[in-house]
């Protein structure tokens, strides 16, 4: 599964770096450029780089991207697909280090290296790590996922587009108002 979009993430869920400096400058942090003052997220069509950038703070602020990736893991480990990477990957090691002939001079560290990049480069990673993707997010990303993120975004802007509403000004306390004239003229 890609990462899916402007941050600096491990995958999908992941984050950090480039995605929250971003988001800096979606608030209206002015930077050398100068620019305006604070960017009101209703006003920003959907979409919009900035609105996006805004929602992925949002969301992390609340703590929504590291139960999503406390939760996950949970599970990983007694779907099929991850015991089959795994079987895939033990067979793959032993066939590759039966091909080694082993010497007491030989160095550990070029051997793990070389059986690292074998592993990387047959491509069977990718392929299970996209099986176990589906077999554990994917059945929780519409049910579970999806409405906690919808709230999240929903609660977001219209928080933001009441804060955008300007209050109306303040009734005078303690003044009556002003008497009727009573003008005959």
């Amino acid at each position: 599964m890609a990462d899916g979009g402007g941050g600096g993430g491990t995958g999908a869920v992941g984050g950090g770096g480039a995605g929250q400096a971003s988001a800096g400058a979606a608030t209206g942090a002015t930077g050398a450029s100068g620019g305006g003052g604070p960017i009101n997220p209703a006003s920003l069509p959907p979409g919009n780089p900035k609105l996006l950038a805004l929602i992925v703070v949002q969301l992390k602020s609340r703590g929504l991207c590291d139960s999503f990736l406390r939760d996950c893991p949970t599970d990983v480990d007694t779907e099929p697909a991850y015991q089959h990477l795994g079987q895939k990957v033990d067979n793959f090691v032993s066939t590759h280090l039966d091909k080694q002939e082993w010497n007491p001079t030989m160095n550990k560290n070029q051997l793990r290296n070389g059986l690292r990049q074998s592993v990387v480069q047959s491509g069977m990673l990718e392929a299970g790590v996209d099986r176990i993707i589906s077999q554990v997010v994917d059945p929780k990303l519409n049910h579970i996922f999806r409405p906690q993120i919808e709230r999240a975004i929903h609660e977001f802007l219209a928080a933001q587009k009441k804060a955008a509403v300007p209050a109306p000004p303040p009734e005078p306390d303690g003044q009556d108002p002003p008497a009727p004239s009573q003008d005959t003229s």
